[in-house]
């Protein structure tokens, strides 16, 4: 059981990567925002991209450190890299494509060809074997290339935007034979991935990469609880609003960077930067402040309105912005809003989490 461990910095056009992680055997999905430095955090570690500093290693096994002047060259890491667009030999039929990385090592043509069929069985590939790489599904190319890959038997897996390419149906479908795979394979693997569905499906391990740092890393359940940027927040679809927590004379209070007030249990939280998170399943709206118990209230325009299913996500913009997500039910409920409108987002105290950042 392998781990693969890096710390690596690299100028880039925007910003300088900084990243540092460790990868254990298993999948730990990358995700971040587009631009953010994944994919090209995969060619630094395959050795595609020379870093400017750092190092990179699978246990003990050095694969690049500027300190000592040491770089191994691609085809020595023993890494391996499937691109986000397959990379592919199309002159190639599904088993000389298995087969190429075997002839390149040189080993006699009866050991390709049962290594070759072996690999097709082994991940229910084999009525594929001559197949032209243009006939292929996307779905079964990325078979093909997840298989080629597989083929060298790697220390380590590196994929990038393994369902992107696909239709939504295909995506699940993949994911499926994904999991099936990667759970056999003890080696560490890095998905790299902007879906959310991704990051539930192998929810494990995730690390978050904004602007070319590692801003967060933990379970998808620690992200969806607990997330410490506006990002983390959008992609686990948690409502975030950064701000203060203010003592003033033995009142403890939430004020936002927008300027609201907003109550909340502050048990462990401290004065100074924190944050505010409240699920959207938690917001309700109104079109008049209702009479009840003390609430948070915030007045706002609906600027988008989303129906996914059977549940509809309203989109309220005030001095901050808010998403509800409610059941189509309630929303016929409320009367027929539309964009434009005027409503009141309400959510309760207790349902509200400050975490100090």
């Amino acid at each position: 059981m392998a781990t693969l461990r890096f710390d690596l910095t690299c100028p880039l056009r925007d910003f300088t990567l900084q990243a540092a992680l460790e990868v254990p055997s298993g999948v730990t999905v990358l995700i971040g925002p587009n631009g953010s430095g994944k994919s090209t955090l995969l060619r630094l570690l395959a050795g595609l991209t020379t870093p400017g500093d750092g190092q990179v290693r699978i246990d003990d096994h050095i694969l690049y450190d500027a300190a000592r002047r040491f770089n191994l060259p691609p085809q020595d890491r023993g890494l391996g890299m499937v691109f986000q667009d397959l990379a592919l030999f199309p002159h190639l039929n599904v088993g000389q494509n298995l087969a190429f990385g075997l002839r390149a090592r040189r080993l006699p043509r009866r050991e390709q060809d049962s290594r070759v069929a072996a690999m097709l069985e082994r991940l229910g590939l084999r009525e594929l074997a001559a197949e032209p790489v243009g006939a292929l599904s996307g779905g079964q190319r990325q078979k093909v290339a997840l298989a080629r890959t597989l083929m060298v038997a790697p220390r380590a897996l590196l994929l990038d935007e393994p369902t992107a390419a696909l239709d939504q149906g295909s995506r699940w479908e993949m994911r499926r034979w994904l999991g099936e795979i990667l759970m056999q394979l003890p080696i560490p693997t890095v998905l790299v991935s902007h879906d959310p569905a991704d990051a539930s499906y192998f929810r494990k391990r995730l690390a978050v990469l904004e602007q070319g740092r590692i801003s967060q890393q933990g379970s998808y359940h620690q992200l969806l609880h607990s997330p410490t940027t506006p990002f983390v927040a959008q992609f686990a679809g948690v409502n975030f609003i950064p701000g203060r927590v203010v003592d003033s004379g033995g009142q403890t209070a939430f004020h936002s960077d927008g300027g609201v007030s907003f109550l909340a249990p502050f048990e462990q939280v401290r004065p100074g930067p924190a944050c505010l998170t409240i699920y959207p399943w938690e917001v309700a709206l109104y079109r008049a402040v209702p009479e009840g118990s003390p609430r948070n209230i915030l007045p706002g325009e609906v600027t988008e309105i989303i129906t996914v299913g059977d549940t509809v996500r309203v989109t309220v913009s005030g001095r901050e912005k808010l998403v509800a997500e409610i059941s189509y039910r309630g929303f016929l409920g409320i009367g027929p809003l539309q964009v434009g409108e005027t409503v009141y987002a309400i959510f309760k105290a207790r349902e509200t989490r400050v975490e100090n950042t």
